[in-house]
């Protein structure tokens, strides 16, 4: 009885709240169990239950929790939706939607233990395929820094969780924070460092490319949206500084060649360009982390490019009058990162 008055709430506060919302509670006999690492096969037909929101279908499972047990769920499958979790009638969690080549993901802390309904939504009313669900227990992070390199996968739980970096060893240390579930913000705390990233790395997700010198680094990990959280990944990687490695605006560039830089924390760095004779001049901004963009200032020449190389690289080529000039190269999103400029 309990069980039918549960999944009844459900469809009541789904019936108001919007996103959604599920049709006529079913009876507590037809709710499939889902139970932690033994996965189960699913799938949505014109059968299944229906959302009144939109006219799509669902299906629902409870799973039994313990208070202030974490959680992960994920849904694989040619199926394309979305998972809600609700306990009491409330909305625990939810994922994004599901769009083909994504992943489908929810993970919480149970505030009060008991049965908890997951709600596998499909996302419109044509749309029908199997699914797989697995539940699991997750562990969290037992507060152990990072030393020069690692992984932690956790749930962001607060407005935002902190984690240490002990760099033992300077490099170029690659910073990735990733996550299914909400926009990521990461940020970078300590021995005069102060670095923040939103979307630098894939899609939504953050990262920080910055030369790190040995010390004891804060890493924070937030979401855009405060009422967005759930599981992610932090990454931590190091790699020798190349040799040509430039740090200070106001280097002048080889007459040919490459340097390596990282963009400060506006996401630019300046350099000079000295040339004794009229020349034609091709620069090159290369990286695999920002969308480059380069600015030539000097005379009567003021000439801009994005994305004129390969991909998201910017190019500039011109033949210039001899002169002294001022090269800036930035990203598009002000982001941090690793850039090569090219002279030629």
């Amino acid at each position: 009885m309990r069980t039918t008055a549960i999944a009844l709430a459900i469809a009541t506060v789904l019936s108001v709240a919007g996103c959604n919302r599920i049709g006529p509670a079913e009876p507590a006999a037809r709710v499939p169990v889902l139970q932690f690492d033994r996965p189960v096969s699913g799938e949505i037909t014109s059968r299944s239950g229906m959302n009144f929101n939109n006219g799509s279908h669902h299906q629902l499972y409870q799973i039994t929790v313990q208070d202030k047990q974490r959680v992960g769920i994920t849904l694989t499958g040619t199926l394309r939706g979305a998972m809600t979790v609700f306990h009491d009638g409330k909305v625990v969690a939810r994922s994004r939607t599901h769009y083909e080549g994504s992943d489908v993901a929810v993970a919480f802390r149970a505030e009060g233990g008991g049965s908890y309904q997951v709600a596998v939504n499909a996302n419109a009313p044509e749309t029908y395929g199997p699914f797989r669900l697995r539940a699991e227990v997750l562990k969290p992070h037992d507060g152990t820094p990072i030393i020069n390199a690692g992984h932690v996968s956790d749930l962001l739980l607060e407005s935002s969780q902190a984690y240490t970096l002990q760099v033992d060893t300077a490099g170029l240390y690659t910073i990735d924070l990733r996550s299914d579930v909400f926009d990521t913000l990461l940020a970078l705390e300590g021995e005069g460092q102060d670095a923040e990233n939103d979307d630098g790395g894939e899609g939504s997700d953050s990262r920080l490319s910055l030369l790190l010198q040995p010390g004891r680094y804060t890493l924070n990990v937030s979401s855009l949206d405060e009422e967005e959280n759930g599981a992610f990944t932090l990454d931590v990687q190091r790699s020798n500084v190349p040799a040509a490695m430039v740090e200070q605006d106001g280097t002048t560039l080889p007459a040919s060649g490459s340097v390596f830089t990282t963009l400060d924390d506006e996401g630019r760095r300046r350099f000079l360009l000295r040339l004794d004779a009229p020349k034609q001049v091709q620069l090159d901004a290369l990286s695999s982390q920002v969308d480059t963009v380069l600015h030539l200032v000097g005379g009567d020449i003021d000439i801009e490019d994005d994305d004129g190389g390969n991909g998201t690289d910017a190019r500039l080529q011109e033949t210039l009058p001899a002169g002294h000039y001022t090269v800036e190269v930035s990203s598009v999103e002000g982001d941090s990162g690793l850039v090569e400029l090219r002279i030629q």
